[in-house]
Protein backbone atom coordinates (compact mmCIF):
# COMPACT_ATOMS: atom_id res chain seq x y z
CA UNK A 1 0.00 0.00 0.00
CA UNK A 2 2.67 2.14 0.11
CA UNK A 3 6.94 2.35 -0.66
CA UNK A 4 9.70 4.12 0.55
CA UNK A 5 10.65 6.32 -1.86
CA UNK A 6 14.00 6.49 -1.32
CA UNK A 7 14.19 2.40 -2.10
CA UNK A 8 12.00 3.47 -4.96
CA UNK A 9 14.37 6.00 -6.39
CA UNK A 10 17.68 3.69 -5.16
CA UNK A 11 15.88 0.65 -7.38
CA UNK A 12 15.67 3.43 -10.60
CA UNK A 13 19.58 3.99 -9.98
CA UNK A 14 20.20 0.14 -10.37
CA UNK A 15 18.28 -0.02 -13.15
CA UNK A 16 20.35 2.72 -15.13
CA UNK A 17 17.31 4.98 -15.14
CA UNK A 18 19.11 8.16 -16.68
CA UNK A 19 18.76 11.18 -13.29
CA UNK A 20 16.34 13.29 -15.68
CA UNK A 21 13.56 10.50 -15.25
CA UNK A 22 14.17 9.70 -11.50
CA UNK A 23 14.01 13.34 -11.45
CA UNK A 24 11.08 13.79 -13.54
CA UNK A 25 9.12 10.90 -11.66
CA UNK A 26 10.00 12.10 -8.15
CA UNK A 27 8.50 15.39 -9.58
CA UNK A 28 5.53 13.87 -10.78
CA UNK A 29 4.72 11.92 -7.21
CA UNK A 30 5.41 14.81 -4.83
CA UNK A 31 3.99 18.27 -6.66
CA UNK A 32 0.27 16.97 -7.07
CA UNK A 33 -2.39 19.70 -6.96
CA UNK A 34 -5.55 19.41 -7.30
CA UNK A 35 -9.22 20.92 -6.32
CA UNK A 36 -12.15 19.83 -5.56
CA UNK A 37 -15.75 20.16 -6.76
CA UNK A 38 -18.24 21.24 -4.28
CA UNK A 39 -21.76 21.89 -5.33
CA UNK A 40 -20.79 21.86 -9.13
CA UNK A 41 -18.22 24.61 -8.70
CA UNK A 42 -14.15 24.13 -7.95
CA UNK A 43 -12.32 25.13 -4.97
CA UNK A 44 -9.19 26.54 -4.53
CA UNK A 45 -6.24 24.37 -5.85
CA UNK A 46 -4.21 22.90 -2.59
CA UNK A 47 -1.41 20.65 -2.58
CA UNK A 48 -1.36 16.88 -1.76
CA UNK A 49 1.49 14.83 -0.07
CA UNK A 50 3.85 12.79 -1.72
CA UNK A 51 2.48 9.54 -3.48
CA UNK A 52 0.59 7.99 -6.24
CA UNK A 53 -3.51 8.67 -6.94
CA UNK A 54 -5.65 5.98 -7.44
CA UNK A 55 -5.34 5.62 -11.24
CA UNK A 56 -2.33 7.35 -11.69
CA UNK A 57 -0.84 5.53 -14.67
CA UNK A 58 2.54 5.80 -13.22
CA UNK A 59 1.40 3.25 -10.52
CA UNK A 60 1.57 -0.24 -12.61
CA UNK A 61 5.58 0.57 -13.94
CA UNK A 62 6.71 2.00 -10.18
CA UNK A 63 4.94 -1.10 -8.59
CA UNK A 64 7.27 -3.04 -11.23
CA UNK A 65 10.53 -1.45 -10.11
CA UNK A 66 9.27 -1.91 -6.68
CA UNK A 67 8.85 -5.92 -7.05
CA UNK A 68 12.08 -6.11 -8.84
CA UNK A 69 14.31 -5.39 -6.09
CA UNK A 70 11.72 -7.00 -4.08
CA UNK A 71 12.67 -10.21 -5.72
CA UNK A 72 16.74 -9.45 -5.82
CA UNK A 73 16.44 -9.30 -2.39
CA UNK A 74 14.48 -12.81 -1.83
CA UNK A 75 16.66 -14.31 -4.57
CA UNK A 76 19.76 -12.85 -2.57
CA UNK A 77 18.72 -14.40 0.73
CA UNK A 78 17.29 -17.48 -1.25
CA UNK A 79 14.13 -17.19 0.32
CA UNK A 80 12.38 -18.53 -3.26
Amino acid sequence: DSVNWEFLQYMMERMDFPLKWRKWIAECVSTTRIFVLLNGSPTGEFGVGKGLRQGDPLAPFLFLIVAEGLNALMSMYELF
